[in-house]
Order: C-alpha cells, then sequence, then structure tokens
C-alpha cells in the first residue's frame, strides 16, 4: 500500500468515526428528548387528576350546608384560614376547594417515577384571574407545582411543572 492509499484509508476511518459519533450524539439526545417530553406528559396528568379531584369539592365552607345563602363574597372564609384541617392529612378526605392550600402530596407511579405536589389556593379577581384579592370574591385559583423526585431528571429538561386552575361560585337563588 502506498503513503497515499495509506492517507486516504486513515480519512475513510476518520470520516467514518465522525459520522458514527454524531450518529450517537443525535441517538443520545432524542432518547433525552423522549424522557423529558415523558416526565411533561407524567406531570400534566397529574396536574389534571388533582384538578378533577378539587371541582368535585365544595367551593368554601360556607357553602358545605346547601341551605346557606352566600349573599356577598364576605360571607366566604378568609384565606388566612385555608388549608385542611390538623386532623386530615389525605386528599381522600378533602372537603372544599382552599382544603388544597399549603398541602404537598407524593405520587410513586411504578416504573415511571415519584412526584412531588405543592399547592397554593387564594382568591382572585374573578375579572382577573392573574391578580391575587385580597378581600373575599367568588374566585379561588389553585396554583400547583410538579417535579420528579426519584430517579432525578435528566440534568437539562423540565425541572418543576407549574399549572394552575380557577374554581368560581355561583348560585341559582
Amino acid at each position: 500500500m502506498t503513503t497515499g492509499q495509506t492517507l486516504l484509508a486513515l480519512g475513510a476511518l476518520i470520516f467514518l468515526t465522525m459520522s458514527l459519533l454524531n450518529f450517537y450524539n443525535v441517538f443520545g439526545y432524542s432518547r433525552y428528548t423522549v424522557d423529558s417530553a415523558q416526565l411533561g406528559i407524567d406531570a400534566t396528568t397529574i396536574s389534571t387528576s388533582y384538578m378533577e379531584i378539587a371541582y368535585g369539592l365544595a367551593f368554601d365552607a360556607a357553602v358545605l350546608d346547601s341551605t346557606v345563602v352566600i349573599n356577598s363574597p364576605s360571607d366566604l372564609r378568609q384565606s388566612h384560614t385555608f388549608g385542611a384541617p390538623d386532623s386530615v392529612n389525605k386528599i381522600s378526605e378533602f372537603s372544599k376547594f382552599d382544603d388544597f392550600h399549603g398541602f404537598r402530596d407524593t405520587v410513586i407511579i411504578p416504573d415511571i417515577g415519584t412526584y412531588v405536589t405543592e399547592f397554593e389556593v387564594y382568591y382572585v379577581y374573578p375579572g382577573n384571574v392573574q391578580a391575587r384579592s385580597i378581600n373575599q370574591t367568588y374566585a379561588k385559583r389553585m396554583d400547583m407545582k410538579i417535579w420528579r423526585i426519584f430517579p432525578p431528571p435528566p440534568e437539562v429538561g423540565i425541572d418543576t411543572l407549574q399549572m394552575w386552575t380557577v374554581m368560581g361560585y355561583f348560585s341559582f337563588q
């Protein structure tokens, strides 16, 4: 083999090596993309489940008794009293939307991972659900922060999913 043929073979080997490295880099990145998407789907599914549970609860302690008439927002609980009673420590025992306030829940999905969710509930203005209200209103917002704690998420990827929902009170009286 001449020097020219040796250099040509060496160049072909370098080209093949670079191509393989690039292929495996792209392959590894697509696996990372799929994993990140799965993390987002799982967290979104968990948050949707919490929302469905919350929508099945009473808007406020004042309306747990269906015979009570709420004449003004001031008849509703003040926001500093939000949160479940100390004797309640499971979501299945919640009776009101604002029982989620300050709650922290852990969900284990077999073969997928362990997720933690934190909740905050507060009054918002019905015309602007982005703005907190210091007074009682006929609208409450629940913010959720969801993240996976096991196995740890990839270095760069979805860290914390933040979702929110609003529940309003309306009476047909």
